[in-house]
Parts: structure tokens; C-alpha cells; sequence
């Protein structure tokens, strides 16, 4: 029991967002077998509070994919590194803005989670 992750937030919060077939296939399908996911939210705080709660779902294994809860396009090439990878983007509205840019042209081999909608966006490759 000791063993267990601390997660100090509400699971609440993440379902309100995400209904439970999609956070399980989040988990299961794509973090557990090591896929690029990318969670995107105009409310900042929600893309951390998920990233954090999806990332202690995997227990008892560990995420050992690069994880950026909260990327910013100075670290934009992560979304262009070769294997898996766990970020969050808050979108803030801007035309140029990282989300837009990921939401018109998802990288390759990425999973795209809109956590206002709930929709699952990905390439013709899934």
C-alpha cells in the first residue's frame, strides 16, 4: 500500500472530462503501450490535474515515455521525437498557437485527446 502513487487531486475531474471506455482505452490502448498522446484544453489547469491522473492510472507500472504536462513551443520537438511521448498543450486561443498548429496537422503516430469535447484525434495510421 505504501507503494501506491500519491495523487492529490480528484479523479472526479478527469471523468468529468473524459467518459470511462475513453479514459480506459487512453490508459490501456495507447499510454500502457507506449504511444504518443496529446491532451489539449483551453482551461490550463485541467490539461495538468488529467496528465497527472492518467499518468497514476498506469500503476503499477511506470510511464517511461518523455512526459511534459504542460508543453510549450519552446519544447515543440518533443512532439517530433521517435517514440512515445505524454504531453498536455493549453489552448490558448491564438491562430499561431501550439494547439492549433497540433490540431491541423497532428504528428505522426499521435493520439490527439480534446479534453473540452472529449474527442479522440489521431493519423490514418490508428
Amino acid at each position: 500500500l505504501k507503494d501506491l502513487p500519491l495523487v492529490d487531486l480528484s479523479y472526479q475531474r478527469l471523468f468529468s472530462a473524459l467518459d470511462v471506455p475513453t479514459v480506459v482505452t487512453v490508459v490501456l490502448g495507447f499510454l500502457c503501450l507506449e504511444k504518443k498522446v496529446i491532451l489539449i484544453s483551453t482551461r490550463q489547469s485541467l490539461v495538468l490535474d488529467c496528465c497527472e491522473l492518467l499518468k497514476s492510472l498506469v500503476f503499477p507500472f511506470e510511464l517511461v515515455a518523455p512526459y511534459g504536462p504542460l508543453l510549450t513551443e519552446a519544447f515543440m520537438s518533443l512532439l517530433e521525437f521517435p517514440g512515445a511521448t505524454f504531453v498536455g498543450i493549453h489552448d490558448d486561443g491564438k491562430e499561431e498557437g501550439l494547439a492549433k498548429l497540433v490540431r491541423n496537422s497532428i504528428p505522426e503516430d499521435s493520439v490527439v485527446l480534446d479534453l473540452d469535447n472529449g474527442e479522440i484525434s489521431c493519423d490514418d495510421r490508428y
